[in-house]
């Protein structure tokens, strides 16, 4: 096994504004100091997990969204799992809080909503967004982390940055690969996503065939919100690449 591996990126460079575009880059990284991030990976709508419900709008929140995570991780991120654990990569994943009912062995910081708190503008527009009491009622309240991507072995299931973050340290990691959902959202800001570990101090990649934004039926057909929160990552929080690249890098 090579101890360092050359992996193509690329990233968005804003300067001069008048000439911006993209760069390539190639990235030496040490397969010793680099982690691969499942991030987010939620079984709605997968064989072992929760129906779609059209009266909730939760997970990835359209059909067409939901259908192409699903692909993601079983073309994608699973083939990008098997491959950093060939290797002795470590494999990381993270979850959302949300969750904690489903593994009550995580520690989690989550404590049960009130039923009976009073309705407020925030709260109607949560309602109006997703659905009334979408967080005990929808799919959201049953799902877990879908089978294709979960953890094998001793690999970690976190919940929040401090606890990724002490996992990575130990294991003196300074790079980090991310997959998982969605590009717009939990990518670039949930807890253990790009930029709480950029604020860390690690290097952040994303492949970003291996990542779908929240997309709506009238976003979809051109991934609009995929290729904005890959723009966002490219330029202000490191790096991108692709699968194949990620394959070649790694595999050889």
């Amino acid at each position: 096994m090579p101890h360092t591996c050359s992996l193509n990126a690329r990233y968005y460079r804003a300067l001069p504004i008048d000439a911006p575009g993209y760069e390539s880059i190639s990235l030496e990284l040490p397969v010793a100091k680099t982690a691969l991030i499942g991030l987010h990976c939620w079984n709605i709508g997968c064989p072992d997990g929760p129906s779609i419900n059209p009266n909730y709008c939760v997970g990835m929140g359209w059909p067409q969204a939901t259908a192409e995570a699903a692909r993601i991780m079983a073309e994608v991120i699973r083939p990008s799992m098997d491959i950093a654990r060939k290797i002795g990569m470590p494999v990381c994943h993270v979850e959302t809080d949300w969750m904690a009912d489903q593994y009550p062995h995580i520690p989690s910081r989550r404590k049960e909503t009130s039923q009976s708190e009073p309705e407020n503008r925030a709260q109607t527009m949560r309602n109006r967004a997703h659905g009334p009491n979408y967080l005990t009622k929808s799919p959201l309240a049953n799902m877990k982390r879908a089978a294709i991507v979960s953890p094998m072995r001793d690999e970690p299931l976190v919940f929040y940055t401090d606890a990724l973050d002490t996992y990575l340290k130990t294991r003196d990691i300074t790079t980090l690969i991310y997959t998982g959902f969605a590009t717009d959202m939990c990518i670039l800001g949930a807890e253990g996503g790009a930029r709480d570990m950029l604020a860390r101090g690690y290097q952040c990649i994303l492949i970003r065939d291996g990542t779908v934004g929240v997309e709506t039926p009238n976003t979809f057909p051109e991934k609009l919100a995929t290729r904005y929160g890959t723009h966002i990552f490219e330029w202000q929080l490191g790096y991108s690449t692709t699968f194949r690249d990620f394959t070649q890098a790694f595999s050889a």
